[in-house]
């Protein structure tokens, strides 16, 4: 019974923020590890180490921390690299103790909105994922999405201040 609950999980999610600042200013704060680090991940967590080669083919790299002390480390590529509208880039995360990533495509589009930017962030689990692994990252990604893009819009709108 719990597998065919399993099989019918979503494996994908799209959250969408209207954020203070110009998408040029915003697409920045995505690309520039400094800025990354200050607003990546959820609240209660620090993001250590922050790597980012922002073209297509660069990669991408951050090792959060939460209050234990425990590191949740991810990689990831970047596909396409539209300044200041678009960024398309894989993400791989180990939920598994087995070891297995997590492969998912993230898409941000930056929009235009009457002085600000809306973020819109899609997320899509690549097969094959193991099912049981993406409703526990779904999870996840509700909580760090919404989180980090609650944390970058207190930033840039402290910076436009």
């Amino acid at each position: 019974m719990e597998e065919n609950i399993l099989k019918e999980v979503a494996r994908e999610r799209r959250l969408t923020k209207i954020i203070d600042s110009p998408p040029d200013k915003v697409f920045n704060a995505w690309i520039d590890p400094l800025q990354l680090r200050a607003w990546w991940g959820p609240h209660d967590f620090t993001s250590r180490e922050v790597m980012i080669e922002p073209r297509v083919g660069g990669k991408f790299s951050v090792e959060m921390e939460d209050e234990d002390g425990r590191i949740f480390p991810m990689r990831g590529v970047f596909h396409e690299f539209q300044e200041p509208s678009r960024l398309v880039f894989t993400t791989s995360v180990i939920y598994d103790p087995d070891g297995r990533p997590l492969e998912a495509l993230n898409t941000i589009i930056f929009n235009g909105k009457e002085g600000g930017t809306e973020v819109v962030w899609a997320w899509k689990a690549i097969d094959p994922a193991p099912t049981a692994i993406v409703s526990v990252a779904l999870i996840g990604f509700d909580k760090v999405t919404t989180d980090s893009l609650s944390r970058l819009s207190e930033i840039m709108t402290r910076a436009s201040i």
